[in-house]
């Protein structure tokens, strides 16, 4: 299979660079169990003109050739652009005329991460399965409304467009390269060989809920400030209405048009995430959580929790404390 990696000014290192290193992997241990048979991927880099390119963070990369070199190709891959991607999208019309140009000949599209933006720009994407890193789903979904956005996949596989989500997940993407364009057997070996988890994850536990304060609205600006000073409390949207002078048909229309969200969500998104704070940096039990953030039933916020972050509060604390190995179901 013949794979075109693409190399842009400000894109991530590491995207480039694992593309490279997961494929070469896959065949070296090809070649050893083969004895030395042909391979499964023939590599090569381009940039758009065939200059070196500077990566997010100096690393300077040459690649083999320019865009217009490329004559057919298998499989595009492009990188992604770590919190670049919306100053660099204006910069891309060259590489989405490129990638319409081969996705109208068959040749596959995979993008890792940010890159999802480059192959919805080009306009591939409309009516597709897609997923990009979760903290820029919602400006990703605003820009690319024709999109089907699966923000919590780590990995969609949409006929000749393939998707990764955050940095780490490339790896994923990577292994199902390897997995549907080679062998299953020789993806797991690549995992095994690399120290790296094969099993299907979500992006949900490493999503963080946002809390737009960038508004015009103060009267809903205050109403923010006091439910995050008084979470831990009861709270009802007739007391808080009162409080500000508002009637709550008021209150939930203003505050939805300025945050998205409306005072009911937004309290219990506040809850989560400082449930999952005081997970990351305390041993307090999860009862003792579920009063500090305002619920009296320990088990329906579990449920609640679970529902929302995709695992339980046990397993949440045992991935991102570090004091902690043991913990709660």
């Amino acid at each position: 299979m013949r794979v075109t990696v693409l190399m842009a000014n400000r894109c991530s290192a590491t995207s480039v660079s694992a593309a490279l290193e997961f494929l070469e992997c896959a065949n070296v241990l090809q070649r050893f169990a083969s004895g030395g048979g042909a391979v499964p991927f023939e590599v090569q880099s381009v940039s758009i003109d065939g200059a070196p390119v500077t990566c997010t963070g100096g690393l300077r990369l040459t690649p083999h050739k320019a865009l217009a070199e490329v004559e057919d190709t298998d499989l595009i891959i492009v990188p992604g652009f770590m919190f670049n991607i919306l100053a660099v999208l204006p910069e891309m019309a060259p590489v989405c005329a490129w990638l319409r140009h081969h996705h109208g000949r068959n040749s596959y599209i995979a993008s890792m991460c940010t890159g999802t933006f480059v192959t919805a720009q080009a306009g591939l994407l409309d009516g597709k399965r897609a997923t990009t890193h979760w903290i820029f789903a919602e400006q990703f979904a605003r820009h690319f409304p024709r999109v089907r956005l699966q923000a919590e996949r780590t990995v969609t596989d949409d006929g000749l467009l393939l998707c990764s989500a955050g940095s780490t997940t490339g790896s994923d993407l990577l292994l199902h390269i390897i997995r549907r364009f080679a062998s299953p057997q020789l993806a797991a070996e690549c995992s095994k060989k690399l120290l790296v988890d094969s099993a299907e994850r979500s992006q949900t536990p490493y999503m963080s809920s946002q809390f737009d304060k960038a508004h015009q609205d103060q009267e809903v600006l205050k109403v923010q400030i006091w439910l995050e000073k008084h979470l831990a409390e009861p709270i009802t949207l007739e007391q808080v209405a009162e409080r500000f002078a508002l009637t709550p048909r008021s209150l939930i229309r203003r505050f939805k048009d300025a945050t998205g969200q409306t005072p009911g969500q937004y309290l219990q998104n506040l809850r989560i995430e400082r449930a999952k704070h005081l997970l990351e940096g305390g041993q307090e039990n999860f009862e003792r959580i579920t009063q500090q953030v305002g619920y009296e039933d320990g088990s329906s916020f579990r449920r609640l929790f679970k529902q929302r972050v995709g695992i339980a509060p046990g397993a949440y604390r045992r991935r991102f404390n570090s004091q902690q190995r043991g913990g709660e179901g």
